[in-house]
């Protein structure tokens, strides 16, 4: 069963983010991948400047076997230039795509993801195509482009880590409204230091909750239970479909793997990414 038949049947499958190695490093990449490899239907590989692609990465671990999910950056590349990955993801067997802005910093702005994920329906039309979605800057121009992207073709939208759940209601209601049948994908990242939670709010400019900021300072048990009821609130939420790991480091500590899939089995939901697999 695929990512995307998991979510409509109700599975509540789990994907996990990773960040490819510098350079092609086979070992690297496939020991990334398969950190959570028991609960996980997907691996989503995020591009990052000076970084391997997220195409090659995504092209290497579909030879392995693995459901890929390539990121499409847009921002610096003409229709050209995507067209051109979009037909070596289609000839690669890629079967899903988030379509985003990026990190990328060029002198011209690039494609538009609406634009891009166009490209993408008619060069690859069986292809699943996602979305980036940020909870936490809500405005009329954020909506507007949100609703271009489904309006596109987007059929899914994944969000940043999740650390409140208001924000992600609000956001997943109008996503809804905007598309029948669109899913919504939320990211939980396990966070065990206020530095590291300093960390992901300054490079992503979300806020860090002081609730959170105090059960992290509790101590790493508690940094844990909090993942842990994150994790639960998503999978009670009828409006969220699925949830999409990230760890704060590429390589996390040793146990990082085995305290997720706890974590995931606690909240009940590695039961049902399991019987996804297995179908």
């Amino acid at each position: 069963m695929s990512f995307v038949e998991a979510m409509t049947s109700g599975a509540f499958p789990v994907s996990l983010e990773i960040t490819p190695p510098r350079t092609s490093k086979p070992a690297v990449l496939r020991r990334r991948a398969r950190l959570l490899e028991a609960c996980t239907l997907t691996v989503n590989v995020i591009q990052r400047p000076e970084r391997q692609s997220s195409l090659e990465a995504a092209l290497a671990l579909r030879r392995e076997g693995l459901e890929p999910i390539w990121h499409l950056a847009t921002g610096g590349r003409s229709r050209d230039a995507i067209a051109s990955d979009v037909a070596r993801a289609r000839e690669g067997g890629i079967g899903h795509v988030l379509c985003l802005r990026g990190d990328h910093v060029a002198e011209t702005p690039g494609t538009r993801v609406p634009d891009a994920i166009g490209i993408v329906r008619e060069q690859a039309p069986g292809m699943a195509i996602g979305a980036a979605l940020d909870q936490y800057h809500e405005d009329e121009r954020a909506d507007r482009l949100l609703a271009a992207k489904l309006h596109a073709g987007a059929a899914s939208v994944w969000t940043q880590p999740v650390f409140e759940m208001a924000p992600l209601l609000r956001a997943a209601e109008f996503v809804k409204t905007q598309r029948a049948g669109a899913h919504v994908v939320a990211m939980a990242m396990p966070l065990l230091t206020s530095e590291s939670l300093d960390a992901i709010s300054e490079r992503l400019r979300i806020p860090a909750p002081e609730e959170l900021r105090g059960r992290i300072a509790a101590g790493e048990g508690e940094a844990w239970r909090a993942f842990e009821e994150t994790l639960a609130a998503l999978a009670e939420t009828e409006m969220v479909d699925a949830v999409a790991i990230m760890t704060y480091r590429a390589d996390p500590p040793e146990g990082t793997g085995e305290h997720i899939v706890e974590a995931l089995r606690r909240a009940g939901i590695s039961e049902a990414a399991g019987a996804a697999t297995d179908r």
